[in-house]
């Protein structure tokens, strides 16, 4: 049996229909549940409109400085030596930064006690925005981690 890996093609993600925006999409398609693509929409875009709204900045810019903030450069990874376990800081691609601070920005408006999911949205967005919020600090953790691991790095796979 061969064991060769199977390629893998990535569905083709086309652009929202409201700002025309891919990372906008590819955002409403990380924070839907049970397929329901429609109620995930309408969430994105009342936070956004909220942005629009309450601070006269637009939404899409805000949006894409906020995933470039909280965004990691290096993430953590185990590999075992010698009978002991390592902790190697390896750069990321772009595309897993990408993931990384999209979930960092999910988590933390998950973890916020608000009514309302589009609000507690808005304000983590805001709040990455201004630079003090839960998400960078979460980026902030990994780096700090890979700084302490800097001299495994030689074990890198």
């Amino acid at each position: 049996m061969s064991r060769k890996p199977k390629k893998v093609f990535n569905k083709k993600i086309f652009n929202d229909l409201k700002y025309n925006n891919y990372y906008i999409s590819k955002f409403i398609n990380f924070i839907m549940k049970s397929g329901k693509k429609t109620i995930s929409e309408k969430i994105v875009y009342k936070s956004f409109s909220l942005i629009k709204i309450n601070f006269n900045l637009c939404p899409v810019k805000v949006f894409l400085k906020c995933l470039k903030l909280a965004a990691p450069q290096v993430e953590i990874k185990k590999k075992k030596v010698g009978g002991a376990l390592y902790f190697i800081p390896v750069k990321i691609s772009k595309k897993r930064s990408l993931y990384y601070s999209m979930s960092f920005i999910k988590k933390n408006s998950l973890i916020r006690k608000e009514k309302k999911f589009y609000i507690a949205l808005f304000k983590e967005i805001i709040e990455t925005y201004n630079e003090n919020s839960n998400s960078i600090k979460m980026r902030d953790e990994i780096h700090k981690k890979a700084e302490l691991n800097r001299a495994f790095a030689h074990f890198a796979f």
